[in-house]
């Protein structure tokens, strides 16, 4: 149930082209998430519906959206890219609700705090028109806000006097409008000449010149950024890592050289657990509690019991690892391994598809294919064992 009364549309039909990718940007993955589930996320928290408006590789944006499983979500074309007021008129049919919230799809560092703080100031103080602004040491490519005589307006940079381009309040591109405002006034929008396109600050504009109740609410940069080129990308990326980073701290979790680590945000560590240098911890890793994971060590869709031991230089993909065990130093283990408890895999081991069992050690310069091992053995050093099942206790 949606409590404020609002229908989130977030824009995601834009062409990325400052990227110069023929895919979509929203579809790029930060920390292991697709650019678009962000927001997403945040919405489907506060229960609010969302309407996705789609437009470039569309299709795929729709499917991976949908592969998600994010609830209350509904599409909506804009066929021709005419700009963000356009993209909103598209979602025209959609609009059920008292507010409608606009977000773009490419500002992952949004909270659903600050959600809430904005949709709480626009309810409380009966607003028209309520949106976020920022400030920049140095704005590039955002709207600048322009405040005079009690009135708030924002003017497009390619529009800006040399004067206005001084001004460091900026518009942060998330909006709050009343369903009314918005019915009475989207078709008004007035096509700027140099770009045929319309947006979305002209209603500010068109809200402020009505004498309608226009509201701002200042926030942290960092919150709003957005995502237009790959120097973005990675900035975001920094920001997101060293949140989750932070997180895991304050949960008894000691990351040897943080600023080293890539972690992605669906990964789980145990507390008292140790992460070295250069360590990638990616898609769906589950590490336990008191473990050791050594300096530039891989570990992706894995489950790691407590007190394990992965040294240094070792990959472990889609794997299943016990408590106790040791693997590595360069080891590789692949396609479905698990490793029971208190066993050990040795230095430059590979494992493929297979079962390790009980307190058995394979050791050094050892291949292990599609083989199961019993309790207890004892595989010698470069020993190649491929289609063995037969278990040993």
């Amino acid at each position: 149930m949606d409590e404020h009364n609002t229908r989130a549309v977030v824009l995601a039909a834009g062409k990325s082209s400052r990227f110069r990718w023929k895919n979509s940007k929203i579809l790029t993955r930060i920390c292991g998430q697709s650019m678009i589930m962000f927001p997403l996320r945040v919405l489907e928290e506060l229960g609010i519906p969302i309407t996705v408006v789609v437009g470039h590789r569309a299709d795929e944006v729709k499917a991976k959206v949908e592969k998600k499983g994010v609830a209350n979500v509904s599409f909506s074309l804009q066929e021709e890219t005419r700009g963000t007021g356009h993209a909103v008129a598209c979602s025209r049919e959609t609009w059920d609700s008292d507010n409608i919230l606009i977000i773009n799809g490419d500002v992952p560092l949004l909270t659903s705090e600050r959600i809430q703080q904005l949709l709480h100031l626009h309810n409380e103080e009966n607003a028209d028109v309520s949106f976020f602004t920022t400030y920049m040491i140095r704005p590039y490519g955002y709207g600048r806000i322009i405040e005079k005589d009690g009135m708030v307006s924002v003017v497009e940079e390619s529009d800006c006097t040399d004067e206005m381009l001084e001004v460091t309040k900026v518009n942060a591109g998330v909006y709050v409008m009343k369903r009314s405002f918005l019915e009475e006034n989207i078709d008004k929008i007035e096509i700027h000449s140099n770009t045929k396109e319309f947006y979305i600050p002209d209603l500010i504009n068109s809200a402020a010149a009505q004498g309608l109740k226009v509201l701002t609410m200042s926030v942290p940069f960092d919150e709003v950024r957005g995502v237009n080129t790959l120097q973005e990308l990675w900035a975001v990326e920094q920001v997101t890592r060293s949140n989750i980073i932070k997180g895991w701290m304050d949960k008894g979790i000691r990351f040897e050289l943080a600023q080293s680590i890539h972690i992605d945000v669906d990964v789980e560590i145990g507390e008292g657990t140790f992460i070295g240098t250069g360590a990638h911890l990616l898609q769906n890793a589950k590490i336990g509690k008191g473990c050791f994971v050594s300096a530039f060590t891989i570990i992706e869709n894995t489950t790691i019991g407590d007190n394990t031991v992965i040294h240094s230089h070792s990959v472990v993909q889609d794997s299943s690892i016990g408590r106790d065990v040791h693997v590595g130093p360069f080891a590789r283990l692949r396609n479905g391994v698990t490793v029971s408890d208190g066993a050990n895999v040795g230095n430059f081991v590979e494992v493929k598809n297979s079962f390790i069992g009980t307190d058995s050690k394979v050791k050094h310069l050892s291949y292990v294919g599609d083989a199961t091992i019993g309790k207890n053995v004892n595989v010698g050093a470069g020993t190649i064992t491929c289609n063995y099942d037969g278990v040993k206790k």
